[in-house]
């Protein structure tokens, strides 16, 4: 009888540290899911990988809130962004062209415009004047970026460039490609026209930000966010140092 009665006090010891061992783990597991069910709710919007040291995420999140909108703002290149809208992995980007729609294939709405970029060849300078000019000059473009793909789609020397503006700037410092073919803002955003090149406007881009139409009835919102985080943004750029997009663009 008394080896029964040890063993059903040890038993009862079990099951009491058993008990207080899930209730401690349920309190240290507590705040982690209440943050993931906030997270759920936020919009989680793509930024261009060109944005990376100029846009400021935590001014973004502060003035969507103000607006009324919860984001998740995320950086990923511009040919997942429109994979990721019809799988659901985002909810919209912060810049897209007009084409963006047609890109996507699924139902989306267009917010403000947020730029009016110039599309530049960039190329050493005293060489060509034109696209027409191009020969056999190797131009980088942006992988996934269709605006520069298709004005040089039947040219046989594109070179297409996974990481952006900035691998697009590195392999022409090093002597991989001859030339470019980029937008304005992102290049201003990597430090302008290196020395010894020129850079010719062979387009205008109009650039807005989308959502996926199932957020529509925040659009309102969403809109006076972004026209404010712009402003913002202008703002802080008025006393930045110049960069040279053209010759006479710091003149």
């Amino acid at each position: 009888m008394a080896f029964r009665s040890q063993m059903k006090t040890v038993r009862n010891c079990v099951t009491v540290i058993i008990i207080v061992l899930a209730i401690f783990l349920s309190l240290q597991l507590l705040p982690s899911a209440q943050a993931n069910t906030g997270n759920d709710d936020c919009l989680r919007i793509a930024f261009p990988e060109a944005s990376k040291d100029s846009i400021p995420f935590d001014m973004y999140r502060a003035v969507m809130h103000a607006a009324g909108v919860c984001v998740d703002p995320v950086r990923m290149p511009n040919a997942r962004a429109i994979r990721s809208i019809p799988s659901g992995d985002i909810d919209g980007v912060f810049a897209g062209l007009d084409i963006f729609a047609e890109q996507v294939g699924v139902p989306v709405v267009r917010g403000v415009q947020v730029g009016n970029p110039d599309g530049l060849l960039v190329v050493p300078e005293g060489t060509v004047t034109a696209l027409k000019d191009l020969t056999s000059e190797r131009i980088g473009v942006w992988l996934g970026v269709t605006w520069s793909e298709q004005m040089l789609k039947d040219y046989p020397h594109l070179v297409e460039s996974p990481g952006g503006p900035p691998m697009m700037i590195d392999m022409l410092e090093h002597g991989r490609v001859d030339g470019l073919l980029i937008n304005s803002s992102s290049l201003q955003l990597v430090g302008g026209v290196p020395d010894g090149y020129t850079s010719i406007r062979v387009r205008k881009l109009i650039v807005h930000s989308w959502l996926d139409a199932e957020h529509a009835d925040v659009l309102a919102q969403f809109n006076a966010g972004t026209t404010e985080f712009l402003r913002k943004i202008r703002s802080r750029r008025k006393n930045a140092p110049c960069r040279q997009i053209d010759r006479t663009a710091c003149e």
